[in-house]
């Protein structure tokens, strides 16, 4: 999954810079709640975190009318300062991403200004950093680096499926929903080979297209 992502970012990369393509892009900013859910046999848990993305995503026609492909590119921030998650109670968690969303998308002209796209499809969700810091000690976690006892195989890699709807607005500004989950249980072999945990992420965002 690792070359598989690594492949596609480095093709979203080259579309971005060949001016061949130099419209129907869509840089957009996000704002919304990452939630990672935590289930096991007689536990559930939510840490709800909210930040936003920064991303870029390109609208490629596919030769049917109102059919496209909209690969893209998305970095993700997501914190909160009490939390209670991961076997910690009242913590800090901080929580970032590396987002390819692979969309298909299908357009409805609503007026002469305006257009509603209808968009689905995965995310290939690579996290980067997951921090927590208690807050009785002080003491600061590196989920991913194992240094939390139980969460050692913390997966990194994770699939989202979902989608959402969008407004483009005199081809120059795009407003958006938009809600996607993880279908990859992301416990890969902690204490309790009974946890599930499942990341959701819902987004509210402003694009500006060109």
């Amino acid at each position: 999954m690792k070359k598989l992502f690594t492949t596609l970012l480095a093709a979203v990369m080259m579309l971005a810079g060949s001016s061949a393509f130099a419209q129907n892009f869509n840089a957009e900013l996000g704002f919304g709640m990452s939630s990672t859910n935590f289930n096991a046999l007689g536990y559930k848990a939510s840490a709800d975190l909210f930040g936003g993305t920064l991303g870029l995503s390109y609208q490629m026609p596919l030769g049917v009318t109102g059919l496209g492909f909209a690969p893209g590119v998305r970095f993700g921030y997501f914190t909160k300062g009490d939390v209670n998650a991961f076997e910690l109670a009242h913590a800090s968690l901080t929580e970032t991403y590396l987002e390819v969303p692979l969309d298909l998308t299908y357009t409805f002209p609503v007026s002469e200004d305006m257009k509603l796209i209808v968009m689905a499809g995965p995310t290939l969700d690579l996290g980067l950093t997951s921090r927590v810091k208690e807050k009785s000690s002080g003491l600061e976690y590196d989920i991913y680096s194992g240094s939390l006892s139980g969460y050692t195989n913390y997966s990194r890699f994770d699939l989202l499926l979902g989608g959402g709807l969008a407004f483009d607005v005199m081809d120059a500004v795009r407003f958006s929903v938009r809600y996607d989950y993880g279908v990859i249980n992301r416990n890969g072999g902690g204490t309790s080979g009974l946890l599930r945990i499942h990341r959701s992420q819902l987004k509210l965002g402003v694009g500006f297209l060109f």
